[in-house]
């Protein structure tokens, strides 16, 4: 496995790449739910509970809830403190070293779905530092697969889309890096490029 061109500038993915969240996203949610007195999510539930971890809180609030709250929902989770939820978050083994060795050979940016919970949740991991800048959903009018965060993503570091490569483990990612011409390794999904590892990755990008 190669790539054409070996980029410049590495994208990658929070949830799901650099931690696993499934379970801070299904108790997240879950909350939510019960708050409004929805029915909860249960975490067998592969279907939704994968939309938990791929999309804004946005998107998530326009599909589980009725239009006549989503309102008073956006405002519970803006005051809602994802903190709460961070013990549940773990960071995906092998990140750190892998960064450690690709930060000293490109720049490095995180694109995801997600709020300010993204920057905590990257501190926690210890991974912060080898990261050159956050994108999140704040930054851009539309998420993920709308492929803006990482057309903004190229334009803050001065990048052509060539020579960028974009890590992702959703069909979201697949298609935002698709539409914004982006060469994209899926993250243990099933793509034309795709990795198990960190270490896969930095081998890749020697």
């Amino acid at each position: 496995m190669t790539l054409p061109v070996k980029p410049s500038l590495l994208i990658l993915d929070c949830d799901g790449v650099l931690v696993s969240s499934r379970e801070a996203n299904i108790a997240y949610y879950n909350h939510m739910l019960e708050n409004f007195g929805m029915p909860l999510v249960s975490p067998d539930d592969a279907k939704r509970v994968g939309i938990f971890h791929s999309h804004s809180t946005k998107q998530v609030i326009e599909i589980f809830f009725p239009e006549s709250v989503r309102g008073a929902v956006m405002e519970y989770a803006a005051d809602l403190d994802y903190s709460e939820f961070a013990a549940l978050v773990n960071p995906e083994p092998g990140w750190e070293d892998a960064l450690l060795k690709i930060s000293e050979k490109m720049r490095i940016c995180v694109a995801t779905n997600r709020g300010h919970s993204a920057n905590a949740l990257l501190d926690a991991a210890n991974l912060a530092t080898y990261i050159d800048r956050v994108f999140t959903i704040h930054d851009v009018k539309n998420p993920k697969p709308a492929p803006d965060i990482l057309k903004l993503a190229l334009d803050v570091f001065d990048t052509d889309a060539g020579d960028a490569l974009y890590v992702g483990d959703s069909e979201l990612d697949l298609k935002a890096a698709q539409a914004a011409a982006v060469p994209f390794v899926g993250f243990r999904l099933e793509a034309p490029l795709s990795i198990g590892t960190p270490a896969e990755l930095e081998v890749l990008l020697r």
